[in-house]
């Protein structure tokens, strides 16, 4: 009798423990996803290239994408514009899926008082993504007015599609340059092809696509998003597998190839599902050094 009390003690401690463990994993995994939800880091990248650092020593670069702003998100947007003045950046970077998926006049209006309110040193480029375009109607204004109505000033923030700007530097080039990959996700890469190999060349894309398409002669360092990071950590393998993405290959981080670089940010917001987990929100910053000898 006392050897079954033992054994069934034994066996619902047993159970008892497996089950706490699977609770206090359960607490840990929605604790973090509330976390990495909420709060957006700011992440700093130094990057070595002599070509880049003889323009823009000095010059701080800060890369926001996948903002994915809807009409409930007012706070958070004055939390952005807080950490972007907080930063002083001389160049902001924003590389599209700026409006919630199918967003309607307000989410719109939302987000085009958030690019007025942007504010960089040296300027404020822009792209357009996938999700920009889920409302025509609405989505025409990020670069011209709707027919009837007077132009939307957006202040700095300069939309570029299918085109670049030349700026000087300490009587050197520096060259922005934007890819619009259209509603369809199928940039036109012939831009890219008409970059100069002698001029530094911000290429900004929604997509990381273009990056494949660029001659790694050419000294380009392309900032895109789209992916979000994946918003859920998974090896880099299952993302290969899946292709959930139009470019698994490079879902975040900085790659480099020679003299072409990429950099796929994490992005702000979120989409299909509103959490993330063990990928983090983020505003890249980004300077240039020149290479160690």
């Amino acid at each position: 009798m006392h050897t079954f009390i033992w054994r069934f003690v034994s066996f619902f401690l047993k159970k008892s423990g497996l089950l706490f463990l699977a609770i206090i994993f359960v607490m840990i995994t929605v604790v973090t996803a509330a976390f990495d939800s909420t709060r957006v880091r700011v992440r700093h990248l130094t990057i070595e290239n002599d070509a880049f650092a003889s323009v823009l020593a000095g010059k701080k670069l800060v890369h926001i994408s996948d903002t994915h702003f809807r009409t409930e998100d007012s706070q958070h947007v004055e939390v952005v514009l807080d950490m972007l003045d907080s930063l002083q950046p001389d160049y902001v970077f924003l590389t599209g899926d700026l409006v919630r998926w199918y967003g309607w006049w307000d989410d719109y209006q939302l987000t085009f008082d958030f690019l007025k309110k942007v504010r960089a040193s040296d300027g404020v480029f822009a792209v357009m993504g996938d999700s920009d375009y889920s409302f025509s109607r609405a989505s025409c204004s990020f670069c011209h007015a709707k027919p009837g109505s007077e132009t939307i000033s957006l202040n700095q923030t300069k939309f570029l599609r299918d085109q670049f700007i030349d700026h000087t530097r300490s009587s050197l080039p520096v060259r922005i340059a934007g890819i619009d990959c259209g509603p369809y996700m199928l940039p036109d890469v012939s831009l890219a092809d008409s970059l100069s190999a002698a001029t530094p060349t911000i290429l900004l894309s929604h997509t990381s696509t273009v990056f494949d398409s660029i001659s790694d002669s050419k000294n380009v360092l392309v900032l895109a998003g789209d992916t979000h990071g994946g918003q859920i950590y998974l090896p880099d393998f299952i993302w290969k597998w899946w292709r959930r993405k139009p470019d698994p290959e490079h879902m975040y981080g900085f790659f480099r190839e020679r003299n072409k670089m990429l950099y796929v940010t994490s992005g702000v917001g979120t989409s299909d599902i509103i959490f993330r987990l063990g990928v983090p929100a983020e505003i890249a910053v980004i300077e240039f050094v020149p290479e160690k000898k």
